[in-house]
């Protein structure tokens, strides 16, 4: 290979990677353990080069390697796809690391981000995903030799479960059941802690999916947003369309409420809702439902006193998965019911479930030892 050369045992050869602010060129040594991987390198990075990437020098930031990465890299990327990484990045990321030159940049940056999530309660779901775009983003740094080796690899993600992961305690369930008919997200909730559906799917459902003769709901579809704009697709996966149960209990609501056409869940102005309008609406339910337990609604003068914790209508979701495992309903029905592609994915959630209600029977055992304790006392 011309211009190429050996040295300690690679190869490298020395490539113009642009010009300083006085002129001078902006030379950069390529190594290789073979010249073909010497020839793929340099031709990867003058590719680069011609496509207007002006800045491989020493001194690039992260904040333009994550543009690179996320335009150079990821040229057939959905709008979706893209419309989560940019938040990722932009929320988690280039706050803390954006003004860092890549070559600075070690593992305790990425873990401390990481560590200060872990302290928020982020799920650790979550804090993987943040850690994987940060690590494909110095891989692109790692590739064009600009750093020896990615920093992030080995960035620990503390296994934290996600809030939402807990069902309702019965004195939060009794509060739905009672009070769903004051507050327009009252049914709407009675469906997701009665038949499983998830936020999407709730958003997604029509009239026409609610067959109350056959006391079926027919799951075929979900609803996204992407820039607050709702869009509907089909469900993720095959699993997703399904046909769930209508129990007595839920049967009774829908008798009630259920219209002729049109989505179930709409806006305050009869629209489908969009994700501020559902966020407003929950938090309106979650203020309705903290009144109706004797909490009170704050004002310019004084702050609104909680006598509830807050939920997630996932914890909704998770409470129906909750009274499969209670009632013994097989783990491949509840697999069904739940829309999950992989079986394993259900049984995580009914161990999660056993060791949750193990959890709290050895928590009820001990506060009745030590209230007899305390008599004898």
């Amino acid at each position: 290979m011309a211009g190429s050369k050996k040295v300690r045992g690679l190869y490298q050869k020395n490539i113009v990677m642009g010009r300083n602010s006085d002129g001078s060129y902006i030379r950069k040594n390529i190594y290789a353990k073979t010249k073909r991987e010497l020839d793929l390198k340099v031709t990867e990075i003058t590719k680069q080069l011609q496509s207007g990437i002006s800045v491989w020098e020493s001194g690039i930031s992260f904040e333009a390697l994550s543009e690179i990465w996320l335009n150079q890299y990821n040229p057939m990327a959905t709008e979706r796809w893209r419309y989560v990484h940019e938040m990722i990045i932009n929320k988690h990321l280039l706050p803390y690391l954006g003004n860092c030159k890549v070559k600075d940049l070690r593992m305790i940056h990425l873990q401390t981000i990481i560590s200060g999530l872990a302290k928020k309660d982020y799920a650790s779901r979550t804090m993987k995903e943040i850690k994987q775009t940060a690590v494909r983003i110095m891989k692109v740094a790692v590739d064009s030799d600009l750093i020896v080796k990615n920093p992030f690899l080995n960035v620990d993600i503390p296994q934290k479960e996600a809030n939402e992961r807990q069902p309702l305690t019965e004195a939060q369930k009794k509060l739905v059941v009672n009070s769903w008919r004051g507050h327009r997200m009252g049914f709407a909730a009675m469906i997701m802690l009665y038949a499983g559906l998830r936020k999407g799917e709730l958003l997604a459902l029509q009239w026409e999916d609610v067959d109350l003769d056959n006391k079926v709901i027919r799951i075929n579809k979900s609803m996204t947003s992407l820039k607050n704009k709702p869009k509907v697709k089909p469900p993720k996966t095959k699993a997703g369309t399904r046909d769930v149960p209508i129990p007595n209990v839920l049967l009774a609501v829908l008798i009630e409420v259920k219209k002729r056409k049109g989505n179930v869940c709409i806006s305050a102005k009869g629209v489908p809702m969009t994700e501020m309008a559902y966020k407003r609406a929950w938090e309106s339910y979650m203020s309705y439902l903290n009144v109706c337990a004797g909490g009170k609604q704050g004002n310019r003068k004084h702050e609104p006193i909680w006598v509830i914790e807050k939920f997630t209508a996932h914890q909704l979701r998770h409470s129906y998965a909750s009274m499969l495992f209670d009632a013994n309903v097989d783990v491949k029905s509840a697999q069904k019911f739940l829309g999950h592609s992989d079986i394993e994915v259900t049984l995580n959630v009914y161990t999660h479930l056993s060791k949750f209600k193990e959890d709290a029977a050895i928590q009820s055992l001990n506060e009745h030892l030590d209230s007899i304790s305390s008599i004898s006392d």
